[in-house]
């Protein structure tokens, strides 16, 4: 019923314009409901902390992240924090998941070792598992729509324990440029508003890591101590 109509009436009597624009700002719980009711997709800004129509034109940020694989990939963007997104991982994905993957360099940063090479396949095994099971969440995080980088949480038992594990990595083409600590502050923020039984973060940081310590701590984590032999522990608290 809404095809078409850029202004509809909401329950309480007010006017909704589906055309808004991204500066229009956040919208209130009542716009969020009609939205979750009627099927409307919504989607997290995490510049303005609050959530958006996926459809709103984005007049806030008129540049793109240089980047090779990118169509538009002319200019250079002026502030990464603007326009960054979190979604599930989708099979079409996987290209882009097997190239920020492939670098062996990256992989120093992971516990796991390198799988040398990183594959389409394998990047399509990886997004189906990220999608399956209810012990983890796994989302990308996309600048401009393209992904660059993945933030997960893992529960060891059930949600019910109330501590769940954060990891996450950025592509290295996108390393020093701030798009960890815009993902990783708002992810934070938005998964203790969305899961009240969650009461504690854990997170584990390989020895000499400095700018993962550095995210973690923007993000409000404390020292926990040593993880594990090379690996130190970092904690939040809701």
């Amino acid at each position: 019923m809404l095809r078409g109509e850029k202004t509809v009436t909401l329950p309480c009597g007010r006017p909704f314009r589906l055309d808004r624009l991204r500066s229009d700002g956040i919208l209130t719980q009542a716009e969020l409901d009609f939205c979750r009711s009627e099927g409307i997709p919504v989607a997290f800004d995490p510049m303005q902390s609050g959530w958006v129509l996926a459809q709103s034109v984005d007049d806030l940020f008129p540049n793109e992240v240089v980047d090779p694989t990118h169509p538009r990939a002319t200019r250079r963007h002026t502030d990464i924090g603007l326009h960054l997104h979190l979604r599930p991982w989708e099979r079409r994905d996987a290209p882009r998941l097997a190239d920020l993957l492939d670098d062996p360099v990256l992989w120093e940063t992971l516990p796991e070792p390198y799988p040398d090479p990183v594959t389409t396949e394998m990047a399509e095994a990886l997004i189906e598992i990220s999608n399956a099971g209810s012990h983890h969440q796994v989302l990308a995080i996309l600048f401009d729509d393209v992904p660059v980088g993945q933030v997960r949480l893992h529960w060891e038992d059930d949600r019910a324990s109330g501590v769940a594990e954060l990891s996450y990595w950025i592509g290295r083409s996108y390393w020093g440029q701030g798009f960890a600590r815009a993902a990783i502050t708002t992810f934070v923020k938005q998964s203790f508003a969305e899961d009240a039984l969650l009461m504690r973060l854990i997170a584990r940081v390989k020895q000499g890591n400095t700018a993962s310590r550095r995210v973690l701590d923007r993000a409000g984590f404390r020292s926990g101590g040593l993880a594990q032999p090379g690996w130190d522990l970092f904690l939040r608290e809701r």
